[in-house]
């Protein structure tokens, strides 16, 4: 059933004028007389008893009418709520990230658009390396930040905001603690505590191990950060992470170095192209504010 007969049938139910009606749909007099005829057609009855001068109901009509005045509202309720949902929609801005995103100057990003967009709602959620671009395709709203170990084309737009490498982290009482550098090989007898499998660290570092000749003995395994080093500053085993990850309390605790072989790892924003406001504000201010940048 065309809802606009319904809603001249219920206009012309409060006129009884085809000539007020049209005026107030502003449409013509003819157009009024045919959609009635057409609505009379399809619902098999008559709807007005017509004179020279006014109009009446039938009792069809009368019948009819408190079901065609729920249905106009519930039709303007349907589209307001839609209406309402797209606008939040389109002012909400869904970001997953790898765990340790507070590190990073990415995170001094999102809290700084906050400040400036309140208008805009930002969700941020924390997921490991298999669970990030999986999520891009859940929702035109949704981005991430991620870290990758090779720059590579991709179906995806992606905004590199900085690097980082590997370090080992030991307890300040390990022999090799006063160290500058550290080769892998000087540590294949250490109990490794690692970063979990899911995390997009745990392999590369099996990667430069297996480089230098060894497999790590592996005793431990989390996906807590705060808790390895933790427990390497316990002496309970070393740990390789990357090093932005390590909050500065830690530094004055533990003993971080450097290592070779090493592998670059790339930090960054990646979106699916949409029309959704609150992506496109965001993606556009990480422009700017990496066009100002001197990050490394």
């Amino acid at each position: 059933m065309d809802l606009a007969k319904l809603k001249i049938f219920l206009d012309l139910t409060e006129t009884k004028n085809y000539s007020k009606t049209a005026e107030r749909l502003y449409t013509t007099q003819g157009n009024i007389s045919k959609q009635i005829i057409a609505l009379e057609k399809e619902l098999d009855t008559s709807l007005f008893l017509r004179s020279h001068r006014q109009i009446e109901l039938t009792e069809e009509a009368k019948l009819i009418l408190p079901y065609a005045k729920t249905i106009v509202v519930q039709q303007q309720a349907l589209l307001q709520t839609l209406q309402d949902y797209q606008q939040q929609k389109a002012s909400t801005l869904h970001i997953l990230t790898i765990p340790t995103m507070a590190n990073y100057w990415a995170f001094n990003q999102v809290t700084a658009f906050m400040k400036q967009h309140p208008e805009f709602d930002i969700q941020l959620k924390e997921g490991e390396g298999t669970e990030l671009v999986p999520f891009l395709d859940t929702d035109e709203n949704h981005l991430i930040f991620v870290r990758t170990f090779q720059l590579e084309k991709q179906s995806f737009e992606a905004l590199l905001t900085e690097k980082d490498h590997f370090v080992a982290v030991l307890s300040k009482n390990h022999p090799l603690a006063q160290r500058s550098e550290i080769n892998l090989s000087e540590l294949q007898q250490e109990k490794f505590l690692m970063l979990s499998k899911e995390t997009k660290t745990y392999q590369p570092i099996i990667d430069l191990c297996h480089e230098v000749g060894f497999t790590p003995n592996i005793s431990f395994e989390t996906s807590r950060i705060e808790l390895l080093l933790n427990m390497v500053a316990s002496e309970l085993g070393i740990t390789i992470v990357m090093e932005k990850t390590i909050d500065n309390s830690w530094k004055n605790n533990l003993a971080i170095i450097p290592i070779t072989p090493n592998k670059t790892s790339y930090l960054s924003f990646v979106r699916k192209k949409t029309d959704n406001l609150a992506v496109n504000t965001f993606w556009q201010f990480l422009q700017e504010q990496l066009s100002h940048s001197n990050l490394e």
